[in-house]
């Protein structure tokens, strides 16, 4: 079965911050308004200034000395990650705007865009802050500050020679509205958890590759619901939360939870905790996907009014779990699945995904072919005639998923309405299996009648022979997913054929049967449910730059720090050696520019 969606932890709550955040000197509530807590030593200072044209980002590692790093990232990896690094060189501070493309060192980018506003060391502990456009159109590789969640990451080197870090972690934030609030206690509320049985990972009769078992456990929701809670009756999940074996997580690819129609159950016997050794292609009558996890995916919990819908006459769900065991590693079992918290009443609004199946099978797409960095494929539209069909004249878009597998590089859905370019719903520069997660989309509303284009690029420079579309994981895919609400009937669009700039695609029709993503295997038997139209032109708008770090509104808002600027550089070019000097004070704080 094709992976379908994951998930990672996006909430919309903002933090209130306690005073103690602010302890140190170098930063107050005046100048810095956020503060964000990463781990027990170490903060982040950071907000929007000059009328949203400049963002202010700032550091506290307490008891480290050397390089420390701050990233603006599409995903949890390194991948596609904007840096910035501030260190020392030759005795003096310096910022540095690096880049990575890959796990490898961090290049530093073509033109820097980061002015360094102080740096210090004092008593084993250092603190900087540097000041960023919103937006910039020089050369290099960067993330426009937007309001939307997103993922950062942080690094700490062992000394100021910058080379591979010490410790590393990733969080989530918003740069413009502020930190997230951590997940609202959920302990008290009524919940079920769905785990597999302590399968053996082996690959199971009529399976096609050792390497990749698909093995299903199926559950009575009769059984595993609490006492006093009904499957006739709805239930709203608030939060899903992976569970995973310590001795075999590292073999678990994904996992997709499906609710099944009750006729299943009876027709294949089926009991709670019955185990289908080979789930390549789902049963027929589980094809409603309620909660996905993948590698480098967190939790799931829903904003406050919205939930995934449970029960509701639905009595058996299906987890579906793909392992990935390249070394056929003997002897491992499994217990791995999902602990789902369900909200004490209802909820306004039923959440669900939308699906654009740009390639996930081989009667879809061509083989890529090898040895190439870049290969791009026809793109997927989902036309007017398939968001026409939806229920609602507009939907809330909570998050954006992208999912390839191993020569995946480049994913990306955008959103054409009435003809005209809208824009790209989420910013991941450079895709990455390690890290495949919801995140923040740029464009939070979606109008019925839009138009949905998905681009899929990859890089086949390691292979030596033809990828293929596919299951496995050495195959390749073209999907994204979005949750939403109110929930739709129509669930996804399916790619077809490309011919010339014409697309052919299937819309998601409530009438048809429930199995029809399978049917992908076959397309020639859905033509003539088929819709046909013309790709549309993904012309985005010039860029359009925010924020000049050396003009005179960069000034201002320094001066509003309590800066000097009467002897400050807004110097931004490069020097000889690559590194960007910005003015800074060994040992200078803010507090004695008086800020404080």
């Amino acid at each position: 079965m094709a992976m379908r969606w994951f998930l990672l932890l996006a909430s919309s709550f903002r933090r209130v911050h306690s005073a103690s955040c602010y302890s140190p000197a170098d930063f107050s509530t005046e100048s810095w308004p956020f503060c964000q807590v990463l781990t027990d030593s170490l903060s982040m200072y950071f907000g929007p200034a000059g009328d949203g044209d400049y963002m202010k980002l700032g550091l506290h590692a307490e008891n480290h000395v050397g390089w420390s790093a701050l990233a603006i990232g599409g995903n949890g990896g390194m991948k596609g990650a904007q840096q910035v690094v501030v260190r020392q060189v030759d005795g003096a501070w310096v910022a540095e705007e690096r880049y990575s493309a890959d796990y490898v060192e961090p290049h530093l980018q073509e033109t820097q865009e980061v002015l360094l506003i102080f740096a210090n060391e004092s008593a084993g502990s250092t603190s900087w802050g540097v000041l960023l456009p919103t937006r910039s159109c020089k050369a290099g590789d960067r993330y426009a500050m937007e309001d939307v969640g997103m993922f950062m990451h942080w690094a700490l080197g062992y000394s100021h020679a910058f080379s591979y870090h010490k410790e590393r972690g990733q969080f989530h934030t918003n740069l413009v509205s502020g930190p997230p609030a951590p997940p609202p206690d959920m302990s008290s509320f009524p919940s079920v958890t769905f785990t597999m049985p302590d399968v053996p990972v082996v690959l199971g009769e009529g399976g096609s590759d050792a390497m990749n078992p698909y093995i299903c456990g199926i559950f009575d929701l009769a059984e595993a619901l609490p006492a006093g809670l009904l499957t006739t009756s709805k239930h709203h999940a608030a939060k899903f939360a992976p569970v995973l074996s310590s001795a075999s997580k590292e073999f678990v690819h994904h996992m997709i939870l499906f609710e099944c129609a009750d006729q299943v159950a009876v027709d294949n016997n089926f009991t709670h905790n019955h185990v289908i050794p080979n789930c390549e292609r789902m049963v027929r009558g589980c094809q409603t996907s309620k909660w996905p996890w993948a590698v480098g995916g967190e939790d799931l919990v829903l904003p406050d009014n919205v939930g995934v819908p449970i029960g509701n006459g639905a009595r058996w769900y299906a987890l579906q779990v793909h392992y990935y065991n390249p070394s056929l590693v003997p002897n491992v079992s499994d217990s791995s699945g999902v602990h789902v918290a369900l909200a004490p009443s209802l909820r306004t609004h039923d959440a669900e995904t939308f699906g654009v199946v740009g390639g996930a099978s081989p009667m879809q797409r061509d083989p890529l072919p090898p040895g190439q960095a870049e290969v791009s494929i026809p793109s997927a539209v989902v036309p007017t005639q398939c968001t026409n069909q939806w229920n609602a004249d507009e939907i809330t878009v909570l998050g954006v998923m992208h999912h390839a597998h191993l020569v995946g590089k480049k994913l990306a859905i955008h959103v054409s309405r009435n003809g005209e370019y809208i824009g790209e719903m989420r910013r991941e520069k450079v895709y990455d299996f390690n890290h495949q997660s919801l995140e923040g989309s740029s464009i939070k509303t979606l109008k019925k009648g839009d138009e949905l284009t998905l681009t899929c690029s990859y890089d086949t420079s390691s292979r030596t022979e033809p990828t293929a579309f596919g299951d496995f994981t050495q195959d390749e895919m073209c999907l994204a997913y979005f949750l939403h609400y109110p929930a739709q009937n129509a669930r996804r669009s399916i790619f077809l054929r490309a011919l010339g700039e014409n697309r052919i695609s299937l819309c998601s029709d409530p009438s048809q049967s429930a199995d029809s993503f399978q049917l992908v295997q076959n397309p020639t038997q859905l033509l003539a449910s088929a819709v046909q139209s013309t790709a549309p032109v993904l012309t985005p708008p010039a860029c359009e730059p925010r924020g000049d770090l050396t003009s005179s509104s960069a000034r201002d808002v320094l001066a509003s720090m309590g800066v000097d600027v009467s002897g400050f550089s807004m110097d931004t070019s490069s020097s000889a050696s690559g590194w960007i000097r910005a003015v800074a004070f060994v040992a200078v704080s803010l507090a004695s520019w008086g800020v404080l």
